[in-house]
């Protein structure tokens, strides 16, 4: 028999088997992953979540007492990242001073010491709490956006803020202001949303943002400026926050406990959900984290949710029960369909 023919015999068997009905339909419609996920070649995925947390707090005169509150209630937000040693979190605070009042305090430049608070920062809590208090002395023309752009933009990125953003990581940026958007370059909230989109390639997922203002309508808290018309249309854009919302009065009296929620409602969405690439047998998968296996319980553990083809951990797990570092890492085959 011709050489040749056997040859293209062989190259048939080999299509014929490859689309056979015993194919799991997951590799012929895979389920693209979510960035925070690597996996390998036997279903096993790590859980490496990043998150890269840039507070805009408002330094002029009239943000002295807002400040105040802010730094003594930080610790309700902090601690919440502390609890979960699985997350990978940097933290950095900005000015809305860009017309370099305040020194070095200004123009998108991170402020206090050290400039990035993280896992291996000593006191993390009082480092941060140093950090809020950026004083009053900043320009009285309060830019939002424009730090927000210049932090993420050279020369700042690769220079003063090196080392706090990670282009894998979830972006959360917050805003303390009592004024309006005074930005005199970044003037659109569409110009904002779509730079940070571009950053994360498009994923808006990787995008989270609150802000703690004084909402238009308000009247009993007291306003620097106009109505923030301009935040609360970003802030509309980027669609997360707890139970729908992402913004909080600055004068709330049950200031820690919001803050509290919002730094869960972080945790929630960028530290507990690990979406898996195939479709899986539920009667497969372990969790595990450091050197334990996490049981089946949606407080203590982890649960499955069908519909998002995701882990989800629950809220209880006991993160410090492992050395720092530890990583979650899911087993299971995946489902195979006739």
């Amino acid at each position: 028999m011709d050489f040749r023919y056997l040859l293209i015999l062989g190259a048939a068997a080999l299509g014929i088997a490859s689309c056979s009905p015993e194919t799991p339909k997951a590799f012929l419609r895979p389920i693209p992953p979510d960035e925070k996920v690597v996996q390998d070649n036997n279903n096993i995925q790590y859980f490496d979540p990043r998150v890269d947390i840039l507070f805009v707090v408002d330094n002029s005169g009239s943000m002295g007492t807002h400040q105040a509150n802010l730094a003594a209630n930080v610790t309700q937000f902090t601690s919440t990242f502390t609890k979960s040693s699985v997350l990978d979190y940097n933290i950095g605070i900005v000015t809305t001073d860009m017309d370099n009042y305040g020194g070095n305090d200004c123009c998108g430049r991170l402020t206090g010491s050290p400039r990035i608070v993280n896992k291996a920062t000593p006191n993390a809590d009082t480092a941060l709490a140093n950090n809020f208090l950026v004083g009053t002395s900043g320009s009285a023309i309060e830019a939002s956006f424009d730090p927000v752009v210049s932090a993420l933009s050279s020369p700042n990125v690769t220079g003063w803020n090196v080392g706090f953003y990670r282009p894998d990581a979830t972006f959360v940026v917050i805003f303390i202001t009592d004024a309006s958007d005074q930005s005199r370059t970044t003037t659109d909230p569409r110009d904002l949303y779509k730079f940070l989109l571009n950053l994360k390639g498009g994923n808006a997922k990787k995008i989270l943002a609150y802000g703690v203002i004084v909402p238009s309508g308000d009247s009993t808290c007291p306003r620097d400026s106009g109505n923030p018309v301009t935040t609360e249309a970003f802030l509309g854009m980027v669609q997360n926050g707890v139970g729908g919302k992402n913004i909080m009065n600055i004068c709330d009296p049950d200031y820690g406990l919001k803050l509290a929620n919002m730094a869960k409602d972080i945790v929630d969405k960028v530290g507990n959900v690990i979406y898996l690439d195939r479709p899986a047998a539920l009667e497969s998968i372990r969790v595990t984290y450091g050197s334990i296996d996490l049981p089946k319980d949606f407080e203590t553990g982890w649960s499955f949710d069908p519909n998002k083809n995701a882990i989800i951990l629950g809220s209880k797990v006991d993160w410090n029960s492992q050395p720092s570092g530890s990583k979650v890492k899911v087993f299971y085959s995946a489902a195979k369909f006739k």
